[in-house]
């Protein structure tokens, strides 16, 4: 059954040139540099399924506030002067870009600017972007997912059992396994008579064959694509290919998941774009939290994708799988890639939406944050008016969601009542929107996509076919992305529709609304257990119990609030251990958990804590005080004897580096920061295995020596040294990691008086343990005068 298709009349929304089937828009460079600058599109015919080209012009502009900035160089431009009194009142049009380039270099002389964006220039950088915001065009209008050639590739290197070097001549590819959307797969590798070279140059002919769209690939930026390209440098191989034959451009790139910055080289072929499932899972995660790690046999078993009857080869077993066991490793390729399609078809139609929508192509749309995909829309309809766009203006916000807590303990049952959409909601309904927007933009904008997502969410329940019902789910999570950027966007100092006033208005109003949630469900003789920026745990009375009543009695709290603002029914739980602000686990009556905050579990912690702090939980929330105390014992005996549940995997600290080791170096030396482990270990396996240290590379080691308070970077050894059969290989420091292990524990503190406390977390034995008469606490909190309702969310 065939997905509804969107309606893409709306020209500020979709934009207002209807061609459809563009499948990607590639800026020709190449050009001589005065003549007109041209792009190239890639247009798949609903016909014969095939892809047709298409050259059109391309005009480079800005905007600028001043044209008298550009009086000596008239006769190379056009200009219009824009409507609206904004602060960039002009936009300057080129024919080539070499005009548009000197034009840029001349305003900076002009101002004696020395920045790469002078303030008197607003500049769209992305030469494809330039065009699809002139034009009105955008990718994939009159397409589903499926309609697009998604091809899928990994993979295999043999080394000599250090990390694979491209530029080291033995550490070859000798598989690379292919799949695609169209049921194809073929697994190509060496054999008799076929060199590394032969294999890449089959690799290059099998891509321009097959002729995909979109590669995609798992972590295939930072390792796949660039250890091809490297290696096809090596042979000799012309690496071509992109749609016109082209070798593919690489630049440095980086994208932000919430804590975390990753630095990667990202690759920009022609006609083609490149997905990464890796970002996609991270991504996800930034919201979910549940991910242990972003591995891709993790990622795919959290999904439900590995494929039955999986193959699994250790890493360091692969060169040995390679030489002795070939068939096997033919197999556990083909199985990664197809858990790499099966990720990215469930990940990306979201972003295959947001495409439809905005000025960007595909691949760049999976990799811009937030704030810019909105700004895009504004830009692109602020130019089709032809008003003038307003400057970024300074400073920063001052309020931030409202957060606290009245209850910690062992709690239950617990129900979650939140806000439907916040913010959302409170921009719409309290007339919300930046002083810079002349056009009325931002509210019919955000009402526009409010609309549609309510209308899709309502196709989406009603769809009886679970691949339709998949295709409007992406549909409306697309829409959410960007409703959830309109309050970023007002708070964020780059954007050029910031609004710091009314940034912090919609937080007041949303701190204003959750306190008369927490005071209706207090007169109406519920329990408030914490309260979350848009949502409030609590204790619903004695006589309201059961799904149905407790979810009545939640949204029945609406009545009490202004219009427009609906209360939600979000989950219902049976017990809730509340540590802290925003740290908390919840016991699902299907036996599940779920947490929230790193205060309880912390991905920056070894796995077995992780997994004591989580089973310690499951025990307290099931009031199991006897099994607490043995899981201690456990765990306790577990380190002594190095019987370790999954080896080094259950004690090593896995670190990213976020800084380069230049970096780190002058910072060590000028005093701005002790020596870490992480850094001091990857310069060793430079110098050990000749693997280049990079930004963003992710060191797992663990801790050696004797006592439990050793020096970090002093003593330590990189996971893969870990080797209790090898007597030379460095020990694990049992001491330490019973220290670790009681660290983990004195989480629990808030739970037990004192002296019950020592009962349940000691190894000293000799009377026995009893769990008779210990009894775990509840504490109530008096609501914070300094709570954090001044935290800016970002």
């Amino acid at each position: 059954m065939a997905t509804p298709a969107p309606d893409t009349s709306d020209a500020t929304l979709y934009g207002h040139d209807d061609t459809p089937r563009i499948v990607d828009v590639q800026p020709l460079l190449n050009r001589p540099s005065r003549e007109q600058a041209m792009v190239r599109l890639y247009r798949r015919s609903k016909e014969c399924d095939a892809v047709v080209t298409e050259d059109a012009p391309l005009y480079p502009f800005f905007f600028i506030s001043d044209i008298g900035l550009l009086r000596h160089r008239r006769d190379t431009f056009r200009t219009s002067r824009l409507q609206g009194g904004g602060f960039f009142e002009h936009v300057v049009v080129f024919s080539c870009w070499q005009d548009y380039y000197e034009a840029i270099r001349h305003v900076k002389r002009q101002t004696d600017s020395d920045q790469r964006r002078p303030d008197e220039l607003y500049l769209v950088s992305d030469p494809v972007q330039q065009y699809l915001t002139q034009s009105g065009r955008t990718c994939f209008k009159d397409m589903t997912l499926d309609d697009l050639h998604r091809l899928q590739l990994d993979i295999e290197v043999i080394s000599d059992g250090s990390f694979p070097n491209a530029e080291r001549a033995g550490d070859e590819v000798v598989i690379v396994a292919l799949t695609d959307n169209r049921g194809w797969s073929e697994v190509l590798h060496q054999r008799s008579g076929v060199s590394e070279a032969t294999l890449l140059r089959e690799l290059v002919h099998t891509i321009n064959e097959r002729d995909p769209d979109v590669l995609e690939g798992y972590n295939v930026f930072a390792f796949d694509l660039a250890y091809l390209q490297d290696r096809c440098a090596l042979h000799n191989v012309e690496f071509a290919i992109g749609r016109d034959g082209s070798v593919p451009r690489t630049f440095d790139s980086s994208m932000r998941f919430a804590e975390r910055t990753v630095d990667f080289p990202a690759m920009d072929i022609a006609g083609r774009h490149v997905i990464d499932a890796y970002f996609q899972v991270m991504a996800f995660d930034v919201f979910k939290r549940d991910l242990p790690d972003y591995s891709l046999k993790t990622a795919a078993r959290y999904f439900g994708f590995a494929p039955e009857d999986r193959t699994y080869i250790a890493g360091e077993d692969l060169t040995e799988a390679w030489h002795n066991d070939r068939e096997r490793l033919l197999d556990y390729a083909l199985d990664d890639v197809i858990e790499t399609g099966r990720l990215a078809k469930h990940l990306s139609g979201s972003t295959f939406y947001l495409t439809q929508m905005l000025p960007m192509t595909y691949g760049r749309a999976a990799r811009r944050g937030p704030a810019a995909k909105i700004e895009s829309l504004f830009v692109r309809e602020y130019l089709r008016q032809r008003y003038a766009l307003p400057q970024s203006n300074w400073g920063s916000q001052s309020m931030g969601g409202y957060t606290d807590i009245f209850r910690t303990g062992v709690i239950g049952p617990v129900v979650y009542a939140d806000v439907e959409s916040l913010y959302p909601s409170i921009m719409l309904n309290y007339d919300i929107q930046p002083a810079g927007d002349a056009l009325d933009l931002f509210p019919r904008l955000l009402d526009r996509l409010t609309t549609l997502r309510l209308d899709t969410k309502s196709a989406m329940r009603s769809a009886e076919d679970e691949e339709v019902e998949s295709e409007l789910d992406a549909r409306q999570s697309s829409y959410k992305i960007l409703i959830n950027s309109f309050y970023g966007m007002l708070g964020f100092s780059l954007a050029a529709f910031n609004d710091f006033a009314e940034a912090d208005r919609v937080a007041r109003i949303g701190q204003d609304l959750v306190q008369q949630i927490i005071d209706v469900i207090r007169e109406r003789g519920g329990t408030v257990v914490e309260v979350d920026t848009d949502g409030v745990f609590f204790v619903p009375p004695e006589d309201v119990r059961g799904a149905d009543t407790e979810r009545d009695f939640t949204i029945g709290l609406t009545d009490a609030m202004p219009e427009g603002i609906r209360i939600g029914f979000d989950g219902r739980y049976k017990k809730m251990l509340s540590y802290k602000k925003k740290n908390y686990a919840l016991l699902t009556y299907d036996g599940d958990l779920k947490f929230k905050g790193s205060s309880l579990i912390s991905r920056s912690n070894e796995p077995f804590g992780r997994t004591f702090v989580r089973r310690a939980i499951r025990r307290l929330l099931d009031h199991d005080i006897e099994g607490l105390h043995q899981l201690y014992l456990d765990t306790r005996q577990r380190i002594t004897d190095r019987t370790w549940e999954q080896g080094v995997d259950s004690f090593a600290r896995t670190e990213t580096l976020k800084t380069s080791v230049e970096e780190y170096e002058a910072a060590v030396e000028a005093g701005e920061r002790p020596r870490a482990a992480t850094y001091e270990l990857a310069i060793q396996r430079e110098e050990d295995t000749g693997q280049p240290v990079r930004v963003g590379d992710r060191i797992s080691y663990y801790i050696t020596g004797d006592s439990a308070n050793v020096t970090a970077f002093k003593h330590c050894a990189r996971a893969e040294q870990w080797d209790p059969d090898d007597p030379k290989a460095p020990n694990e420091n049992t001491a330490y990691y019973l220290r670790r292990l009681d660290e983990f524990a004195r989480k629990f503190t808030p739970f037990f008086c004192e002296e019950d406390f020592d009962l349940v977390f000691s190894p000293e034995d000799l009377f026995g343990f009893s769990a008779e008469g210990i009894e775990l606490v509840t504490e109530v909190h008096e609501s914070e005068e300094d709570n954090e309702t001044t935290e800016v969310p970002f």
